[in-house]
C-alpha cells in the first residue's frame, strides 16, 4: 500500500502525497565503476523494472555528468539491484520536490541465495543526523548541475558518496527529500571498502565554510559536532512537584552535586504541597544560594506551573525538568548548551534512561500510539533496529519530551511558552511544534544522559482534553505522517518494528 503512493519527505514538513498519475521526471543513470559482472547485475535491475527506460551513462563520474543533458541523475553502486518501482518512484520525488538537490530512499540486503535481508528505513531529511552519521545510503538521485559544480569524484569506499549528499542538501537539508521506500537491494558480497565512515576531518572541513569555529570528533562509531558556546550563559533549572519529597530530594542534591555548570541555578515550583517531609525539605533548600522557590495553589497544570517560573527567571537558558529525574552525567548541562545555543535550534533533549539502564526517551515521534511516542523506549540504547539505534548520535525530531528539555529562554518567550490548555500530556509536543514553526529546529543528544523514572510523580492519568488538544495542535503530523520517522515502521509499540500488513497505512 505504501509503495503504491508517490511520497516524499521534507525537513520538518508534513510529508508530500501525490498519487499513482504523478509523472515521474526523466533519470539518467550513472553505474558506479566496478567489476564486470556487478554492473551488469545492476544493468539487469535496470531493465527488469516496470518504469520507463533510463538512459545510461558511463565513465568517470564528473565527465559523465558533464556530458549528460538530463537534469537529474542517479548514481548507484556497481552489484546493487534497482527495485522494479525505483526510476518510477524516484522520479515522481523529484516532480513533487522540484528544488531538492538530492533524493535518497530507503534500502535492504540481498542474501547469497537472493533473498532480502535487514532493511534500513531511515528518517527525512535530518542535517544534524547526517553530520553525526552516514546515513544517505547507497543510492543518490542529484541534480546534475549542482552535482557538475561541485566536482567531487569517488574516493575512498563510499564515503564519498555522503560527502556529496551532504553538500548538496545543504546546511539545513533544504535542499534534500527522502523517499520512505526500499528502492535499493544490496549487493550480498559489499564488503568493508563499501561501508568505511566519513572521516570527522572530512565533515570539519565543510562545516568550516557554514560554520568557522566548528569542530568533529569520534564518538563511538559515530561522530560529534562541538560547538564552543560563546561566554558562559546563565542557565536556570525548573522542576515542580507536589510533595513526594524523596523524589524531589534526590533530583535536587544529584543536581547541585554532580552538575559540573557553574553558573546554575534552581527554581522549585511547589503545587500545593501538603507533607511535613516537603516542608521541611523546602525549609532546608530555601537557604541555599541557588535555589528559589515558588507555590502555586491552583489545580495542576504543567504548563501554567512552569511558565510561571519561566516569567520570573532572568536567566539566559532554561532547562525544563521533572522531579523523578536524577542527574548522573556531570557536563550534561554543557553537552545541551553546544546546541541550545545554536540560532537555528529550539528545544534540546538527552537521552533518557530508565533505572534499568533502558531507554525512556530519545526523541518524540507524532503518530506513534495514534498521539505521540517515544522511538527505542524499552530497548537498551545500542540495541541496533531498521531505524538505527537510540545512542546512534544526534537526531532532529519534531519534539522532545518536557521531562527534560532546554531552551534559550528568548526562544521559549518568542513563542509564548507552553499552552496552558493542555493540563498534563502534549504541551511539550506542542511547544517544540511552535519552535518549528518559527524555524527552529528541535534535537535529541545522546552524549547527554538523565535518568528518568517516568510518571513517578504524578502517575499515568492524562486529562480527556488534553487529547482534543493533541489533536489539533499536531494536525497532519499525527495521521500524515513525522518527517523524522517513518511509515515503514509500526505505529503501535516504540521498538522500531517494521509495520506489519494488518496496520492501517496513512
Amino acid at each position: 500500500m505504501l509503495a503504491a503512493t508517490a511520497r516524499v519527505h521534507r525537513f520538518a514538513r508534513v510529508p508530500v502525497l501525490g498519487d499513482s498519475a504523478t509523472p515521474p521526471a526523466p533519470l539518467a543513470v550513472w553505474i558506479e565503476p566496478g567489476e564486470e559482472d556487478a554492473v551488469a547485475h545492476t544493468r539487469a535491475s535496470l531493465a527488469a523494472g516496470s518504469a520507463q527506460p533510463a538512459a545510461l551513462i558511463e565513465g568517470d563520474l564528473q565527465p559523465a555528468l558533464a556530458g549528460c543533458s538530463a537534469a537529474r541523475v542517479l548514481l548507484v553502486r556497481a552489484g546493487d539491484v534497482l527495485d522494479e518501482l525505483a526510476l518510477e518512484r524516484l522520479g515522481q520525488a523529484a516532480t513533487l520536490a522540484p528544488d531538492a538537490a538530492v533524493i535518497t530512499c530507503d534500502a535492504d540486503e540481498l542474501g547469497p541465495d537472493g533473498s532480502r535481508r535487514a532493511p534500513r528505513f531511515r528518517p527525512g531529511p535530518s542535517p544534524d543526523r547526517w553530520l553525526a552519521c552516514d546515513d544517505s545510503g547507497p543510492l543518490l538521485v542529484v541534480a546534475r548541475e549542482r552535482a557538475v559544480a561541485l566536482g567531487r569524484e569517488p574516493a575512498g569506499g563510499a564515503a564519498w558518496r555522503h560527502l556529496l549528499a551532504l553538500e548538496l542538501a545543504g546546511p539545513a537539508s533544504e535542499r534534500h527529500a527522502h523517499v520512505p521506500l526500499l528502492l535499493c537491494h544490496g549487493a550480498p558480497d559489499a564488503g568493508p571498502a563499501q561501508t568505511v565512515a566519513l572521516a570527522p576531518q572530512a565533515v570539519e572541513s565543510l562545516l568550516a565554510r557554514r560554520e568557522p569555529g566548528a569542530r568533529v570528533e569520534p564518538a563511538g562509531a559515530v561522530r560529534r559536532v562541538r560547538r564552543a558556546p560563546a561566554g558562559e550563559p546563565s542557565v536556570e533549572v525548573i522542576v515542580c512537584f507536589r510533595d513526594r519529597p524523596e523524589l524531589l530530594a534526590r533530583c535536587v542534591v544529584s543536581l547541585l552535586a554532580r552538575t559540573a555548570y557553574q553558573r546554575l541555578t534552581l527554581a522549585l515550583v511547589d503545587n500545593d504541597s501538603a507533607s511535613a517531609e516537603t516542608s521541611a525539605l523546602l525549609g532546608g533548600l530555601a537557604r541555599h544560594p541557588r535555589v528559589r522557590i515558588l507555590r502555586d495553589e491552583r489545580p495542576f497544570n504543567f504548563a501554567a506551573l512552569n511558565n510561571l517560573a519561566a516569567a520570573s527567571s532572568d536567566a539566559d537558558v532554561l532547562v525544563f525538568l521533572n522531579n523523578d529525574t536524577e542527574i548522573i552525567d556531570p557536563g550534561w548541562i554543557e553537552t545541551l548548551l553546544e546546541e541550545a545555543l545554536r540560532p537555528e535550534v529550539g528545544a534540546v533533549g538527552p537521552l533518557l534512561l530508565y533505572p534499568d539502564g533502558t531507554v525512556q526517551h530519545a526523541g518524540a515521534a507524532l503518530g506513534l500510539h495514534g498521539y505521540a511516542g517515544h522511538p527505542f523506549a524499552g530497548l537498551s540504547p545500542d540495541t541496533v533496529t531498521p531505524f538505527g539505534y537510540a545512542a546512534g548520535g544526534t537526531r532532529n525530531w519534531l519534539a522532545v519530551t518536557a521531562a527534560c528539555t532546554m531552551i534559550e529562554r528568548v526562544k521559549f518567550t518568542g513563542v509564548g511558552g507552553f499552552a496552558e490548555s493542555f493540563v498534563v500530556a502534549g504541551n511539550d509536543v506542542d511547544l517544540c511544534l511552535r519552535l518549528t514553526a518559527a524555524g527552529h529546529h528541535t534535537l535529541c543528544v545522546p552524549h547527554a544522559i538523565v535518568a528518568h523514572d517516568e510518571s513517578r510523580s504524578r502517575g499515568s492519568h492524562i486529562d480527556p482534553g488534553d487529547f482534543v488538544a493533541s489533536e489539533r495542535s499536531y494536525g497532519e503530523f499525527r495521521t500524515v505522517g513525522d518527517p523524522f520517522y517513518n511509515p515503514n515502521l509500526t505505529l503501535q509499540s516504540t521498538d522500531c518494528a517494521v509495520r506489519t500488513p494488518d496496520e492501517v497505512v496513512g
